[in-house]
C-alpha cells in the first residue's frame, strides 16, 4: 500500500499535474459524457470525484448543473480554479474515499478510470459507500473504468497513447491477478523536454465486482455501456461505463 501511495504521489504531484491538461484535457468524447451525465441528473446537483481540471465538471456547468468536486491534488484544482468559471464551482482537497461534502445530490460520478487510484478493494467499497451517503434518493452514481481483458493483464504490456510531430506517449504495466492491482509507467519522449516518466498504482475492477460494491452500499445497477454514446457492452468492450441508482 505504501508503495502504491508512494507511485501515485509522483503521478498526481506537481510536475505531472503541470502537463495533464495537455496530455488529457481534450477528448473527443468529452460533449458526449457531459450530455449523458447532464441527462442522469435531470437538474439536479452534481458531485464529481477526481474532478481534476474540470474537464467535464465545466460543460456540466454551462448546462445549468450546479457542480461540487473532490480531489486530492492541490495543484490539479489550481487549474481548476483559473479556467474561465472555475471559480464558479465548489471543491474539497481531499481522499474521494472517505471526504464529506454538503449538500445532497442527485448525480455523483467518477470518470477517467479515477476508481482504480483507490488501489484496495476496501477503499473502493468505501467510496461506494461514501457516495451513497451524499446521494438523494433515487440519484445515481456513474462510474467509468477500464474493462479488464486477457491484453490489459499481461505482465510487461506496452502500448502507444499518442503520437505528435514533437513526442511520442507510451504506456507500459505489470499485473497481479489475484490482488488486481497494476504498476503502470507513462513514459513520454518529447523533442524539446527529453524523457518523461509518471509512474502510477491502480487497481482494475471487474464489472461484476462493481455490481456487488453498489449492491454493499445501498445501490443497484441502472445500466451499462462500452462509451459515452451508449455503445453496447460487450466481452470485448476496452472501457466500462456503469450507472447504479440509490433506492
Amino acid at each position: 500500500m505504501k508503495d502504491a501511495d508512494a507511485l501515485n504521489a509522483v503521478a498526481y504531484g506537481p510536475e505531472w499535474s503541470a502537463r495533464w491538461e495537455a496530455e488529457f484535457g481534450d477528448q473527443p468524447d468529452t460533449q458526449d459524457a457531459a450530455d449523458y451525465l447532464a441527462g442522469l441528473a435531470g437538474g439536479r446537483a452534481v458531485l464529481e470525484l477526481g474532478i481534476g481540471t474540470g474537464r467535464l465538471a465545466l460543460p456540466l456547468l454551462d448546462r445549468g448543473l450546479a457542480v461540487t468536486g473532490v480531489d486530492n491534488s492541490p495543484w490539479m484544482l489550481e487549474q481548476l480554479r483559473a479556467k474561465p468559471r472555475g471559480d464558479e464551482i465548489d471543491v474539497v482537497e481531499g481522499d474521494f474515499a472517505d471526504v464529506k461534502v454538503s449538500g445532497e445530490f442527485g448525480l455523483a460520478f467518477i470518470s477517467r478510470f479515477a476508481l482504480s487510484a483507490l488501489t484496495t478493494q476496501d477503499l473502493q467499497v468505501r467510496c461506494f459507500e461514501n457516495v451513497a451517503a451524499h446521494l438523494a434518493p433515487g440519484g445515481f452514481f456513474v462510474v467509468e473504468l477500464m474493462a479488464p481483458a486477457s491484453g490489459v493483464l499481461e505482465n510487461g504490456r506496452a502500448w502507444t497513447s499518442g503520437v505528435k510531430p514533437d513526442a511520442v506517449s507510451l504506456f507500459v504495466s505489470t499485473a497481479n491477478q489475484v490482488t488486481q492491482e497494476m504498476r503502470t509507467c507513462h513514459i513520454r519522449l518529447s523533442e524539446t523536454d527529453g524523457v518523461q516518466l509518471r509512474p502510477g498504482a491502480v487497481r482494475y475492477v471487474w464489472p461484476s465486482e462493481l455490481d456487488l460494491m453498489a449492491r454493499i452500499a445501498g445501490m443497484r445497477p441502472h445500466e451499462r455501456w462500452s462509451s459515452w454514446d451508449k455503445a453496447p457492452f460487450t466481452p470485448a468492450s476496452t472501457r466500462n461505463i456503469s450507472a447504479y441508482r440509490k433506492a
